[in-house]
């Protein structure tokens, strides 16, 4: 049985890079997949963005925060999966990046924590 995965994006005032973030999460075509956006308040056009995707996250909201590290417990307090993760308002997953997740964690459940390499 595949795990569920929660993925938590930070952002603020990161219109720029979001939207390419966010897409790249949701056309994982992964599931079961919470994925939570947590805005610290941007006001770069970043909210809109967040609003056109809003059927397709779990959960968001752009208010002030206390930093990336508030942030960040925002989204993991809010968070169900079986495996939480976190990926930057700059970043991106390559396709089948949870694909690959859930299969380990499926294969290895022995183990708490994994990460990815970067290009």
């Amino acid at each position: 049985m595949k795990p569920s995965i929660s993925i938590v994006t930070c952002s603020y005032q990161q219109a720029r890079y979001l939207e390419a973030t966010i897409r790249s999460v949701v056309s994982q075509g992964y599931r079961p997949l919470e994925y939570l956006v947590i805005d610290g308040g941007s006001r770069d056009g970043s909210r809109q963005i967040i609003e056109r995707h809003s059927s397709e996250l779990h959960y968001w909201v752009s208010e002030s925060d206390k930093g990336q590290s508030d942030a960040l417990i925002k989204g993991f307090d809010r968070s169900t999966g079986d495996v939480m993760g976190w990926l930057c308002s700059d970043d991106l997953l390559l396709p089948g990046a949870l694909a690959k997740v859930g299969d380990f964690f499926s294969r290895h459940p022995e183990i708490s924590v994994v990460y990815g390499n970067a290009l």
